[in-house]
């Protein structure tokens, strides 16, 4: 575990992982990712700044909503152990879940860490 002792720290080791993810496992690329840091819980928003044209229009539809949606969470899952380990190495091991879900319309892409206990952070 490396010796991250702020909350921005945290947030940025955290979107970094997280940008690295995308890009190397999931072959994509975001121009905007937020980190809230909650009690036992990391939530990770990410936005494209041009949405994908295939999965644009495919969102046009309520079935092509779920399509993208469920293809998204497939090719999640089968990364997540990547995922999770470069997390632990920054956070340790205090992973319970990760949970991750697109907004088809938006493309906007939300990841949710569930931890066992909340973070400590020195001041």
């Amino acid at each position: 575990m490396l010796s991250i002792r702020s909350q921005a720290d945290v947030e940025y080791a955290v979107m970094l992982v997280v940008l690295n993810f995308h890009k190397e496992f999931m072959q994509s690329h975001y121009s905007s990712l937020q980190v809230r840091l909650l009690k036992n819980v990391i939530e990770v928003d990410l936005a494209r700044a041009l949405p994908i044209p295939a999965e644009k229009r495919l969102a046009q539809t309520e079935d092509g909503c779920a399509q993208l949606r469920q293809m998204h969470q497939a090719l999640f899952a089968v990364g997540q152990d990547i995922l999770r380990k470069h997390l632990e190495d920054i956070l340790g091991d205090k992973i319970c879940e990760i949970v991750a879900d697109l907004e088809p319309l938006s493309g906007r892409n939300t990841i949710v860490i569930k931890l066992n206990e909340a973070l400590e952070y020195s001041a």
